[in-house]
């Protein structure tokens, strides 16, 4: 039995070998294209990081605009009370006065 086990390894030992080199070959053959894959790769995780970073920009400037709108808003609305409330007092104090005949 031990004879015809190395026999059965005689015969398939260059067959392994040469799949082994055709393996190989292709290993080096797919080299380049996998570099560049993963050249592709990395630039498009850099431009994605590049991408996120200025959302994250824009949607802080929105949210401080935004904050600005509202407290300009505020001081308008303020001011218009304000105005308001003197007119009313200009209004009530020009009807309390006695209109001579």
């Amino acid at each position: 039995m031990t004879t015809r086990a190395k026999t059965s390894l005689k015969i398939v030992q260059p067959e392994i070998e040469q799949m082994e080199a055709v393996m190989q070959e292709a290993a080096k053959q797919t080299a380049p294209m996998v570099q560049r894959l993963a050249a592709h790769r990395d630039r498009i995780d850099l431009a994605v990081k590049e991408l996120e970073s200025e959302r994250f920009e824009l949607l802080s400037r929105r949210d401080l605009v935004r904050r600005q709108a509202e407290a300009v808003e505020q001081g308008l609305s303020m001011h218009i009370e304000d105005i308001e409330a003197t007119m009313r007092l200009y209004e009530s104090g020009l009807n309390s006065l006695s209109t001579p005949e």
